[in-house]
């Protein structure tokens, strides 16, 4: 039985914090769950803050947090029992953090969404489309907790 549910990502700036919103709203507070990034340098994305709001997925308040980060605050990888990356960057860093423990990791790869300068409505149509690729993963892959 999962209880604990960890996202992550490069940059916890776009696709880890949808996942830990929208996990929250699909599952609520059955499960923990929290998001990281491999880096701490960005804040949350402007366009994942829209498209979430979309949704009723309130992300304006999020800090963006690294892995690094986390574990100086006591948030060991392994104490989560599912470690969800959605980058190959992230993936390959969170096999080294659970070197030694007996964390579960499931891979998802999901694009980062494209950003066109010229073209608002190009962006976010693409943001959407990550949203509801994660929002699918999520229902289905912890359909028996919801």
């Amino acid at each position: 039985m999962i209880q604990s549910v960890l996202f992550c990502c490069n940059y916890n700036s776009v696709r880890s914090p949808m996942a830990e919103g929208i996990f929250k709203k699909i599952i609520g507070r059955r499960i923990f769950v929290q998001s990281a990034g491999i880096f701490d340098t960005l804040e949350i994305d402007g366009f994942t803050v829209k498209v979430c709001d979309e949704i009723n997925v309130k992300l304006s308040k999020h800090r963006v947090r690294s892995l690094r980060e986390m574990e100086k605050n006591g948030g060991f990888i392994g104490s989560f029992d599912l470690v969800i990356p959605l980058t190959k960057e992230c993936s390959d860093e969170v096999n080294k953090y659970s070197t030694y423990s007996s964390v579960m990791v499931e891979n998802w790869e999901v694009d980062e969404p494209i950003k066109d300068e010229n073209n608002v409505d190009k962006t976010l149509s693409s943001y959407r489309n990550i949203r509801d690729i994660i929002f699918e993963k999520i229902k289905d892959r912890f359909q028996d907790y919801s």
